[in-house]
């Protein structure tokens, strides 16, 4: 079994269905390790210990999970579709252009209803680097993606409040056209 399936196993329970592996999860998304552990390897296929936990969340190039200190417990740091959880976010000064992976499909939805829509999740996710923002484009299967540059810098000096999380995905409630700068095409 591939740590990458076991690593989208915990971000699918950690951020949107802790219920599925019986975890008790606080307002800030934090379970305890323990526990999940425990509900890894009682409610699913996988099988996981302390170990392998720390090799996944370490080698995650994303870096979408946070142990605290004592490594006792353990938290998806943004993408919850969880309505109660809050995630932690520092709200500073965005850089100048910020950048939204998408596919061609959703950006034709988001040209006729004018705005970038955080879905069922808490925000709308940007990157300060094209990179990241690509790789989250092209996670979309059979379709086009493309990135959406975005002016940060315009929305700040117009009120909107961007926060960033912990793993550096900037977020927002959402992105209106105006602010789009450019739709970048990605190569597959």
């Amino acid at each position: 079994m591939s740590n990458q399936k076991i690593s989208i196993y915990i971000s699918m329970l950690l951020r949107h269905r802790p219920e599925e592996a019986q975890l008790t999860m606080d307002e800030h998304g934090w379970v305890s390790v323990e526990s999940l552990i425990h509900g890894i390897n009682t409610y699913s296929k996988y099988k996981i210990d302390q170990t392998l936990l720390e090799e996944i969340v370490f080698s995650d190039n994303k870096g979408r999970f946070r142990f605290n200190e004592e490594h006792t417990r353990i938290k998806a740091c943004q993408g919850h579709s969880i309505d109660w959880v809050i995630p932690k976010l520092s709200y500073l000064a965005p850089p100048e252009i910020l950048y939204h992976g998408t596919t061609r499909k959703a950006w034709e939805k988001i040209q006729n209803c004018g705005y970038i829509s955080k879905m069922k999740r808490h925000a709308v996710h940007m990157s300060a680097s094209l990179e990241m923002a690509s790789r989250s484009a092209k996670r979309w299967k059979n379709q086009e993606p493309v990135v959406l540059s975005i002016d940060a810098q315009k929305m700040q000096e117009e009120g909107y409040r961007i926060g960033v999380s912990e793993n550096a995905v900037w977020c927002i409630e959402k992105v209106d056209t105006k602010y789009i700068l450019e739709v970048i095409p990605c190569e597959k």
